[in-house]
């Protein structure tokens, strides 16, 4: 992967990250669902573009909608050009984008269905950004926003599962290096060795032994991250990581009622 077709970390805004709030206490006793699986999730492939924060970002937003029980294609390539404009870099192929504004983007604009937009085989030229990035685009990501955003704790796995559990999504960029996910599609040791480059995914749920399930936005689709690799991770000095929620309150929901999953 290229350098420039990344999460772009070092544009990060460490305010963001320093305001972030803890769980409510409410998380820490929710009794979560053994698993929470994430076979509704389509394989979907960033191809060319560094899009990868705009990848992550939609499919945990797809999550959030996932948990209201509305099933929703969102749109990878307004959720990346949006961040992008919100970074300062609209219009320049040669950058990725923020984790850090694409959660902004989340909660204060959402992201339109996918339908509305496509996905592009390359960069888009202005013409095609302007039409992506419509007003009619922006309203229509109205219904599919995160109402909140929240700290990923380095040290408590269990609050995590809970917060997943009870119906949230994580968005996070790491350093990246070509093979770190295995063959057996099972990241067992977090070591990035000296990479330069960054990658954006997203943890959408967890198997029945607690390790968090994860979304990568290249045709190899989801993969198991164990919970020894996910807190080396998270302890890394170049990861950066937030928890969005859609819930109406910052409250665990009993989702799987309303679970297109669970029909």
């Amino acid at each position: 992967m290229s350098r420039f077709f990344t999460w772009n970390e070092e544009a990060e805004d460490p305010g963001f990250f320093s305001a972030l709030e803890e769980l409510p206490s409410s998380f820490r006793s929710f009794a979560r669902p053994a698993e929470v699986p994430i076979d509704w999730h389509k394989t979907e492939d960033q191809g060319p573009i560094g899009s990868c924060t705009g990848n992550g970002l939609a499919s945990v937003l797809e999550r959030l909608a996932h948990v209201r029980g509305v099933k929703v294609q969102l749109s990878r390539i307004f959720a990346f050009l949006a961040t992008q404009k919100r970074d300062g870099w609209l219009g320049n192929s040669r950058v990725g984008s923020t984790v850090s504004r694409a959660c902004s983007l989340a909660i204060e604009d959402g992201c339109p269905p996918e339908e509305l937009t496509g996905y592009p085989s390359q960069y888009p030229s202005k013409s095609q950004i302007k039409r992506i990035l419509s007003p009619e685009n922006y309203a229509a990501g109205a219904p599919f926003k995160a109402v909140s955003k929240w700290r990923v704790s380095r040290d408590d796995h269990d609050e995590t599962l809970n917060f997943l559990g009870g119906g949230g999504g994580i968005l996070f960029g790491i350093a990246w290096r070509r093979g770190m996910i295995p063959h057996d599609r099972i990241i067992r040791q977090f070591r990035p060795g000296n990479s330069k480059s960054g990658h954006a995914m997203c943890v959408l749920g967890y198997d029945r032994d607690g390790n968090p399930r994860a979304a990568n936005s290249h045709r190899d689709g989801p993969y198991t991250i164990t919970v020894e690799a996910w807190q080396q991770m998270l302890r890394h000095r170049r990861t950066s990581a937030v928890g969005l929620l859609g819930n109406s309150t910052p409250e665990p929901v009993d989702w799987i009622k309303n679970s297109p999953h669970f029909d």
